[in-house]
């Protein structure tokens, strides 16, 4: 642990004073989080060629890592890494770690198996019903009240293919995700039709970097980073990266 935050504190140090000169950092996300994270995308994924652009905009170069989602979240907090990305806020997470500005932001729609006709059309509907909410993940604000009270059931114990694979199965009734990234995970299941995404909300989830509050110049550094994020904003490169990420991506 010593070691760690030594090598985090020269980083910071040669970062803040002489970023031509900077040591690599160590940074750490997820996969299966499409098309924003996974290691087998071009690039990693448009979160981490967005990170990466951002922090080599620093002035520093980076690595990044890809663990299992709770395992880079707690050796983040440990300080073996300076930063994972990207999360949503939460009160959990803002008491122990620093929020970047808004990398992207992810608009949730509701999965449901229509050949098993739960007749969900509304937020409501999900009343006695089971949600399945990715490990690590949080349940989306317009459904949190029924999971709070008890009223709808979450299954947490799986990953975004496991809970689709559910859904195909009937085994629950719904899952809360990104279109985009819902879409690829429910034809990787069945690529004949077989689901229905609906949109029930104008919840949005901006997701984030984030940086421990132990970390020695945390505000320092997030500071930095949101300078480089908003120099590559309007100068049109994030625009850019993520217009052309996107066009690649359909094409594949």
């Amino acid at each position: 642990m010593k070691r760690c935050i030594a090598i985090m504190i020269v980083c910071l140090i040669a970062v803040l004073t002489n970023p031509v000169k900077a040591h690599a950092i160590d940074v750490v996300t997820g996969n299966n989080y499409f098309p924003y994270s996974d290691e087998r995308l071009p690039d990693g994924g448009l979160g981490t060629l967005l990170v990466k652009a951002i922090i080599e905009k620093m002035g520093v170069p980076v690595t990044v890592a890809f663990l299992p989602w709770d395992e880079g979240y707690q050796q983040t907090l440990s300080g073996r890494y300076v930063a994972t990305f990207p999360y949503i806020k939460t009160p959990e997470r803002e008491a122990d770690f620093l929020y970047s500005d808004e990398l992207f932001t992810v608009r949730p729609y509701l999965f449901t198996n229509f050949e098993r006709a739960t007749g969900v059309t509304q937020a409501s509907d999900m009343i006695g019903k089971t949600l399945c909410v990715p490990k690590g993940w949080e349940v989306d604000a317009y459904l949190s009240e029924y999971a709070k009270s008890g009223q709808m059931r979450v299954y947490n114990k799986t990953g975004v293919g496991g809970c689709f694979k559910l859904l195909s199965e009937g085994k629950v009734d719904a899952v809360s995700i990104d279109r985009f990234l819902g879409t690829i995970a429910a034809r990787s299941i069945n690529s004949a039709p077989w689901f229905k995404a609906r949109r029930l909300a104008i919840d949005a989830s901006p997701n984030y970097l984030i940086v421990p509050k132990s970390m020695p110049g945390a505000d320092r550094w997030i500071a930095r980073f949101n300078e480089a994020r908003q120099e590559l904003r309007n100068d049109g490169t994030i625009a850019n990266l993520t217009n052309s990420y996107f066009e690649a991506y359909k094409q594949d």
